[in-house]
């Protein structure tokens, strides 16, 4: 709960930082989004014992024990590319719903099918509705009501369009989702580019 509480806390600051809208009539929204990339090569398999060696681009290698969870380990061959990919959204807006403050969270997982290359995509996902108590339009403070009936005052900037806008009783809801792709690929052949 603590990361998710400096989630909302970021993402909050992040809307009073610069929020990009259309015009001066739309209420408050931003998205942000972030991915990193890294690869290794698969450098040895034990396949009675189910390990397997990735060696990064720096040289580094590293020996891992497949567990049961990790369908098709018999797929992974030496040479095999192994690409992950983490990537985070953020997205954080005012409506006029009026909903109740509430946290949602979700967790997906998608593995390979049976007879491909390892693979698995684990994504979780986090909305969290606050209700909007008190606007200070000459301050530039907004003060929000949470899930566990908290309430915290935050400042707005002066570039945030639609802030005039924004009326007692409106909702912020801020939507956080991580991403972690692994994914086992064969070698690109020779003189053939991906």
């Amino acid at each position: 709960m603590k990361k998710l509480y400096s989630v909302v806390c970021a993402a909050v600051l992040s809307l009073s930082a610069s929020v990009a809208s259309a015009d001066s009539a739309t209420l408050p929204s931003k998205v942000v989004i972030d991915s990193i990339t890294g690869g290794a090569t698969v450098t040895a398999v034990d396949k009675a014992n189910r390990t397997f060696t990735l060696t990064a681009k720096d040289g580094k290698a590293h020996t891992f024990t497949a567990g049961p969870e990790m369908v098709n380990f018999d797929q992974i061959n030496a040479g095999d590319k192994v690409v992950s990919t983490y990537a985070q959204e953020m997205s954080i807006s005012v409506n006029k719903m009026g909903g109740a403050p509430k946290v949602e969270e979700k967790e997906r997982v998608v593995r390979a099918a049976k007879g491909d290359k390892p693979s698995i995509i684990v994504a979780n996902s986090t909305e969290v509705t606050g209700v909007v108590t008190a606007i200070d339009q000459k301050a530039r403070t907004v003060t929000l009501k949470g899930p566990q009936g908290k309430e915290a005052t935050f400042p707005v900037k002066e570039g945030v369009k639609g802030f005039s806008n924004m009326a007692k009783g409106d909702n912020v809801v801020i939507s956080y989702t991580e991403a972690l792709s692994i994914a086992v690929v064969a070698p690109t052949p020779a003189g053939k580019k991906k």
